[in-house]
């Protein structure tokens, strides 16, 4: 083997250029250090509409814009549901993607329903939920995960489970939800959940029985808003809140409803010869191959406010045309309108003052998104955002990697402080 040698003197001439080549660079910013995983507790208040913290005195809400991310609203997914979302914000996929079409649907090959409600054997079954949750990808990663409520994680979905989870219950108390995430966090390092959810109801159901624009919707915001404001004050005296990141989010708005404005589709169709699955604002028909175009022919562009069409014709940018949970026939009600027939009105004991579910371009139904913690950035207002983006941001802040989902991280990884970007 040879060797090849520099002269002495010739290689003390190459060793002195490269030193001062290298003493002509600028110098160089170490690179950020790879931040460590920083739980995070993702807290939902259903149906807490983009502008509500704008109505009335929300401290807390207020305390972790000023110190993180506040977005101008967080954009649902189609149709803008409390099921599909919640479980659209844990696994960044559309509905059409994850499964879960609606609050209430009908799957051919199982031959069996799916309801919500406290009760619903349907929500704890797996079969219902695809795609990976969030509290799963951290489960895989050999981490902790825990659920103080959140729409699927009653269920075993592909093997998994939070290690900590509840069974819904509607009536538990607020501060008891809120103390049993203070429970977790108190637990010792090796034991804490990476991951945690929380859920409060209370917005949703308001808004649903005065309508988002009564007086009596604003104490109800001060309530949510102080529970919030009694965690951060927990962590805070246990020095914990500045090592644990949270977001606040909800999985959508609420649109003003009138008895003025409503639809009755048993004056264009005979209703009670209909499988209607959901009637608003998502009218879905389940109805045989055979008679589809003879019902769209009668339906299209007859019943007032009510957009109708072959599945397949849905405009492109709701992705809800690909599963097969989603019926041949599908009716989009305009934003504030009621679709019903006049024997359910006759049943029914109160009017609804508000509901969501429509197109979510329509401002009304956009949500909220807020977030603190070290991997957020202070006093940062962003446009608004889908929330088809936030699987990937948690699975980036806990450094747990992600399943294929429809998010863009490049999208969102602009409200992170640099070493979680």
């Amino acid at each position: 083997m040879h060797r090849f040698r520099f002269p002495p003197r010739r290689l003390w001439m190459l060793l002195s250029l490269v030193w001062l080549g290298t003493a002509c660079q600028p110098p160089q910013s170490p690179a950020p250090a790879a931040p460590r995983p920083t739980p995070v507790i993702l807290i939902s208040l259903d149906g807490f509409r983009y502008d509500y913290a704008g109505k009335t005195d929300t401290p807390a809400l207020d305390r972790i814009a000023r110190e993180g991310v506040r977005a101008e609203g967080l954009i649902p997914a189609f149709p803008s549901k409390t099921f599909p979302n919640h479980y659209t914000i844990v696994t960044g996929l559309y509905p059409e993607h994850h499964g879960l079409v609606s609050n209430r649907m009908y799957d051919p090959k199982f031959d069996a329903w799916y309801r919500i409600g406290q009760g619903s054997q349907a929500v704890t079954e797996g079969r219902w939920y695809g795609g990976e949750p969030i509290w799963s990808t951290v489960e895989k990663a050999g981490k902790i995960a825990a659920t103080m409520f959140w729409p699927g994680s009653e269920a075993e979905i592909a093997g998994e489970r939070p290690t900590y989870w509840f069974p819904y219950d509607h009536t538990y108390p607020n501060d008891r939800r809120v103390q049993q995430i203070l429970n977790w966090m108190a637990r010792p390092k090796k034991e804490r959940p990476l991951f945690m959810s929380l859920y409060f109801p209370d917005t949703d159901d308001a808004g649903h029985h005065f309508g988002p624009d009564s007086s009596a919707l604003l104490p109800v915001i001060r309530e949510v808003d102080h529970w919030i404001g009694v965690l951060l004050d927990s962590l805070e005296a246990r020095q914990q809140l500045d090592s644990v990141n949270i977001m606040v989010v909800s999985d959508h708005g609420m649109a003003e409803l009138s008895p003025e404005r409503v639809v009755y589709l048993d004056d264009y169709v005979e209703t009670d010869r209909l499988t209607i699955i959901d009637w608003w604002p998502v009218l879905n028909i389940l109805i045989d191959t055979s008679r589809v175009d003879s019902l769209y022919h009668l339906l299209h562009g007859r019943v007032p406010h009510v957009r109708i069409y072959k599945k397949a014709d849905v405009p492109p940018e709701l992705h809800y045309s690909r599963h097969y949970r989603i019926p041949p026939l599908v009716g989009i009600v305009d934003d504030g309108w009621t679709l019903t027939s006049h024997a359910k009105a006759e049943q029914s004991d109160h009017f609804l003052w508000g509901n969501h579910g429509y197109d979510p371009k329509n401002k009304d139904m956009w949500g909220i998104l807020y977030a603190r913690g070290p991997a957020f950035k202070a006093d940062t207002v962003i446009a608004p955002i889908q929330n088809i983006h936030l699987y990937n941001l948690m699975a980036k802040i806990m450094a747990v990697p992600p399943a294929p989902n429809d998010g863009d991280f490049s999208r969102i990884r602009f409200i992170l402080t640099p070493p979680y970007r």
